[in-house]
């Protein structure tokens, strides 16, 4: 994989969630879902994505992905309560969403120069982002925009499907690959959450997509049309994506899942771990029950144990503000907030 990898999947409606203290669910749980040392590094991450929000509203990877890297950090934001105008991070969401909503040009691509030949990934992260903070928005004018951004955003994002269901890093490129295909999939589906149109046959196509990129043994290729073995970083995010996508029971889904889980008992560092454990950790609790409970506190002490004093996180040689807001939206997943980690 390359450049800035990551994003999100999105679920059917932003359902009400437990006071930001983390109330645990009614089950017993051989783990503390959201311990203090959590909620402080939490704190702490943000932090550091407030100090490092530039003026205009927007972060970057030093001085590039800026899209990519504002919709990561916002939808960071939106993970911890912080919705726009409420919550002590509010402005710093507002300013983000403004911020893309400015660099949307008259295709509906939103992106900036920085993103260089990789546009999609800002689009997709951008689509994700905006369509979550626009169903936790309580200002209607600025909603209205918000709703109008991500439906020239969703078009574009289906006129750039290739012939074989998948996407690329620049739009109506013919091509694809996995990573770009994950992120434009999770777009559609935190789009098609605020009321978005979304058409039924981009999503048919991206489904049949992924599946053809699975091999016998669970795991993802890079790219459809490539042989080889999967990948285990492609295998989280598609196991992630066949959840996000419904496909809760389907042969596909169980067989990702049980790669998955043959990857996290390998005990070993995982390439572009940070992406791994970003899209694992939303599969596994996708999954609930058991993977739940055996493999988040893992991938949790990893995280923890990895945050620099600074309060940020390095992820995947792409940078601090890329691994902290990776990072914090994998902590704050037991407050479920973000629709994009709810069934």
């Amino acid at each position: 994989m390359r450049g800035p990898v990551a994003v999100a999947a999105a679920a059917l409606a932003l359902a009400a969630v437990p006071a930001l203290a983390g109330a645990p669910r009614a089950e017993a749980r051989p783990f503390e879902e959201m311990s203090e040392r959590t909620r402080r590094a939490i704190g702490r991450g943000l932090e550091f994505l407030d100090r490092s929000q530039s003026r205009d509203g927007s972060w970057s990877s030093n001085g590039n992905y800026i899209a990519a890297m504002t919709a990561l950090s916002g939808t960071a934001f939106l993970g911890a309560g912080h919705t726009p105008g409420r919550g002590r991070y509010g402005k710093n969401v507002e300013r983000a969403v403004s911020f893309l909503l400015r660099h949307q040009d008259r295709t509906g691509l939103i992106a900036t120069p920085s993103e260089g030949g990789r546009a999609m990934y800002g689009h997709g992260f951008s689509t994700t982002f905006l369509s979550q903070a626009c169903g936790m928005d309580s200002d209607p004018e600025r909603t209205g925009r918000v709703r109008k951004a991500v439906q020239r955003a969703v078009m574009l994002i289906a006129r750039s499907q290739s012939p074989a269901g998948g996407w690329y890093y620049t739009p109506e490129s013919r091509t694809d690959e996995g990573s770009v295909t994950v992120t434009q999939v999770q777009a559609l589906r935190a789009a098609r959450n605020i009321g978005a149109t979304v058409p039924g046959k981009t999503i048919d196509r991206a489904v049949n997509y992924m599946k053809k990129s699975q091999n016998a043994d669970g795991s993802i290729r890079y790219r459809v049309s490539m042989g080889g073995g999967g990948r285990p970083p492609l295998t989280a995010a598609g196991c992630e994506v066949f959840f996000s996508l419904g496909m809760y029971d389907a042969p596909e889904t169980q067989k990702a899942l049980k790669n998955l889980r043959q990857q996290m008992g390998n005990n070993r560092s995982w390439g572009h771990q940070t992406y791994f454990i970003f899209y694992a950790a939303q599969a596994f609790f996708q999954a609930g029950g058991d993977d739940w409970r055996k493999y988040y506190p893992k991938m949790r002490d990893i995280i923890l144990n990895s945050q620099k004093g600074s309060g940020e996180w390095q992820g995947d040689h792409v940078g601090g503000v890329y691994g902290t807001a990776l990072s914090l939206m994998v902590l704050e997943i037991p407050w479920r907030y973000l629709p994009i980690f709810q069934r």
